[in-house]
């Protein structure tokens, strides 16, 4: 009881402020939304055409922020009493009851997990590629690459909610500054042709199709519903009755720095390439990056190109395994029945680990980025 007091005390005055926490979530937020697809945005935003591209980012911050804060204050109408987390499953539940809570575990499971499964293989791919292509060794095995790869994100998220944040952070920091510098390098091989598209728009009429083409892009591009829930629960815990107001200040700084950053490496990206160009990358599903290394064949932004994929694929996997593992113990809870120290059990997570280590070595080695 002495401690909830000393913690409410504490979370009222001196944890309104800015701090180390805080910084980690945005970090958090940032590598959940941009991931492997977002790579994948600029060329789809080029294609667009340069009015829609123009519309479409004036309209990133409100259709990517709106949304999510909405989500983030739903989660906090969940009571914590009881032992329970208080997260999105368990505030379904107390306000429209257990057949829905069980409906929406279902498909939150049926979500969350296949697309980390993908981000498993999608890793064991590229260190696959990375061996052949960029050391010039033989093609390894993907019954050796994919139980080491799978060991190694298991090691990372086996230390629960804030060790994962915290490894995100570290992934996430160098990440933004090389998607940054990506941009940068490209601002010499800047050209007009991208303006050329300014003329010719089809008008007013297929500029309202082309902007409502574009939105379910955006959305899909800056997600990051993965790690709302935890994200919102941690709040819960660490600021008592101050949490909706350091939810809203911590995702507004979030989705400003992912947008930002974002949109100032697509526009750079995009200039750097002419519309036919920008047609040849998505006929060959290749990210931006890659194709700019390809088209400039510089070193530099191969190796570049390889390190942005890996960081984005781990910490993509990170933010998905954080909502797995919520909606896995609540499946136990409230749909087998499982007590609170079997879901806390090592066995547990063993289980759940199995599915995980499974899924890289019977899908297809030939599985593609998960995109936009």
């Amino acid at each position: 009881m002495t401690a909830n007091v000393i913690t409410n005390s504490t979370a009222s005055t001196s944890n309104i402020r800015w701090s180390r926490h805080d910084s980690l979530w945005v970090l958090g937020i940032y590598g959940t939304a941009v991931s492997g697809g977002t790579l994948f945005l600029p060329v789809s935003l080029g294609l667009s055409g340069l009015w829609p591209m123009i519309i479409l980012s004036l309209l990133a911050f409100p259709i990517t922020f709106i949304p999510y804060l909405g989500l983030g204050r739903y989660v906090l109408a969940g009571s914590t009493e009881g032992g329970k987390d208080g997260n999105i499953l368990d505030t379904t539940i107390e306000h429209l009851g257990s057949t829905w809570g069980k409906i929406l575990i279902a498909l939150y499971f049926a979500t969350v997990f296949p697309s980390m499964t993908v981000y498993t293989i999608t890793l064991t791919n590229t260190i696959i590629d990375f061996v052949r292509t960029q050391l010039g060794l033989a093609e390894p095995s993907r019954w050796v690459v994919a139980p080491i790869a799978v060991f190694v994100l298991m090691m990372l998220v086996r230390y629960g909610t804030n060790t994962i944040v915290k490894i995100m952070g570290v992934i996430v920091f160098p990440f933004i500054i090389s998607i940054v510098i990506f941009g940068l390098l490209a601002i010499p091989h800047w050209n007009p042709s991208m303006l050329a598209t300014a003329v010719n728009f089809g008008g007013a009429g297929q500029l309202m199709v082309d902007v409502w083409k574009g939105i379910p892009m955006l959305v899909f591009a800056f997600s990051f519903t993965s790690i709302t829930s935890s994200f919102v629960v941690a709040q819960k815990r660490h600021y008592g009755h101050q949490a909706s107001r350091k939810v809203t200040q911590i995702m507004a700084v979030a989705v400003f720095l992912i947008i930002a950053t974002v949109l100032f490496f697509s526009w750079s990206s995009i200039l750097a390439l002419s519309p036919e160009e920008l047609a040849e990358a998505k006929s060959s599903n290749l990210t931006i990056v890659s194709f700019l290394a390809r088209k400039f064949d510089t070193p530099a932004m191969a190796i570049a190109s390889q390190a942005i994929v890996f960081a984005a694929v781990i910490k993509s996997f990170l933010a998905h395994y954080l909502a797995t593992a919520e909606s896995a113990k609540s499946f136990g809870r409230f749909v087998l029945g499982l007590s609170e120290q079997k879901l806390s059990s090592p066995g547990f997570s063993s289980v759940l680990a199995m599915f995980i280590f499974w899924s890289p070595l019977r899908s297809p080695s030939q599985i593609l980025m998960p995109s936009i």
